[in-house]
């Protein structure tokens, strides 16, 4: 009995699927913590394997996108008393490489260190108002692009589950103070 419940057990955690795909669609949400709160966004993302999904060290080219609903924000400022309000909105596209490090590429449950480097294009709208205690109002509308390089840092696990692979990771962009959390999963072709 401890034979077969250990040789299940192997085959649980070391088997891998006949052909996996190179393929891999990912979603979730992405935020950014600042005092007073967090913007609050989705990220969507398709990843294709340079190297082969089955060896300790994955390179993948990765394109993805980024869209933040309108959000609005109201405060007091602790520092002369005046009350401000401001609205954005972001929209981004990036595109760039990925590397992953697995000690245990071909486990079912196979956890990963991810580290990356995007071209990232952006597109943010929205406007400020300052109401300062005694004063006049200042209002100000802005609209503009900006293309940047960014660096995700992550970890990850993807769970073999049959034939299909599922993936979850969470990121941190380095220089953004942004985070993502992504669930994805391998395409069929």
């Amino acid at each position: 009995m401890r034979l077969v419940i250990g040789g299940a057990a192997l085959l649980f955690f070391t088997t891998t699927s006949a052909a996996q795909s190179r393929w891999t669609l990912s979603a979730g949400p992405e935020w950014q913590p600042y005092l007073g709160g967090q913007f609050l966004g989705g990220r969507m993302r398709g990843e294709f394997d340079l190297l082969k999904p089955d060896k300790p060290f994955r390179l993948r080219v990765e394109l993805g996108g980024y869209w933040e609903p309108t959000q609005d924000r109201f405060g007091t400022s602790v520092i002369d008393g005046s009350t401000y309000s401001q609205t954005r909105q972001t929209v981004d596209l990036s595109f760039g490489f990925s590397a992953a490090v697995t000690p245990l590429p071909r486990a079912r449950f196979a956890p990963y260190l991810t580290l990356g480097i995007l071209a990232r294009q952006s597109w943010i709208r929205g406007a400020d108002a300052r109401f300062p205690s005694g004063g006049q109002p200042t209002y100000n509308r802005f609209s503009g692009t900006l293309g940047d390089f960014t660096f995700p840092a992550g970890l990850g696990v993807r769970a073999r589950i049959g034939r299909r692979v599922l993936q979850f990771e969470l990121r941190r962009f380095l220089g953004r103070n942004r985070n993502a959390l992504m669930a994805g999963t391998s395409l069929p072709f």
